[in-house]
């Protein structure tokens, strides 16, 4: 079954059902490795990560680089969530699109992110470069 919220989620995020959403904000409290199975693939703009310690990594990477990411509207299946976004870095406005689905555990097992404009996406890009070479992800050892 599907369910879509045409009136977009709660502000509280009481409708919300991405895990990935909450993963990405910039004070979450969770941690990363328990939503994430073993052998989760997460596709960024720039490239793809595979397994639960750099998928970690690099989400809570871009939890420190976004200034805030709210939901407008969710689609959900039973395994299948599509998420429609907003963002910012630095005040620039991005909108965008997270996609996930999870295994029969009900943790992430694929996911994406997508956003635009490309101008501040680039300068979005910039500082993941940097927060990366700060803290290399852990297959970089």
């Amino acid at each position: 079954m599907t369910n879509f919220n045409p009136n977009g989620p709660n502000p509280t995020g009481g409708d919300v059902q991405s895990k990935l959403l909450a993963l990405l904000q910039p004070d979450h409290q969770s941690r990363p490795q328990q939503a994430l199975s073993e052998e989760v693939i997460f596709h960024s703009p720039v490239r793809d990560y595979h397994g639960r310690a750099d998928v970690a990594h690099i989400l809570s990477t871009i939890s420190t680089v976004l200034d805030q990411v709210n939901a407008r509207r969710e689609l959900a299946t039973d395994r299948e969530i599509v998420t429609i976004i907003t963002a910012s870095h630095r005040g620039q406005q991005m909108t965008g699109v997270l996609y996930e689905t999870h295994d029969a555990a009900g943790h992430i097992d694929r996911a994406m992110l997508l956003l635009r404009p490309l101008s501040t996406l680039r300068e979005t890009i910039s500082h993941m470069v940097a927060a990366l070479d700060r803290s290399p992800l852990p297959s970089s050892y």
